[in-house]
């Protein structure tokens, strides 16, 4: 994936987390709450945008 692409789905994914942890709390996704789901999205979210921007930088050594 290229980095643009990946910065791009880990902001996503934070955006979309942070939403749904505010906005539908209690909201039931299966088996998933909406607060501690979105949190989840968030957090993987940040994991995702930390991985891009470690690969980059360890590229350009």
């Amino acid at each position: 994936m290229t980095k643009p692409a990946q910065l791009a789905l880990g902001a996503a994914l934070v955006v979309a987390g942070v939403v749904v942890a505010v906005t539908i709390p209690e909201k039931q996704f299966l088996v998933f709450t909406g607060r501690p789901f979105g949190v989840i999205l968030a957090i993987v979210g940040a994991f995702d945008i930390a991985e891009a921007l470690y690969r980059d930088r360890r590229r350009g050594d």
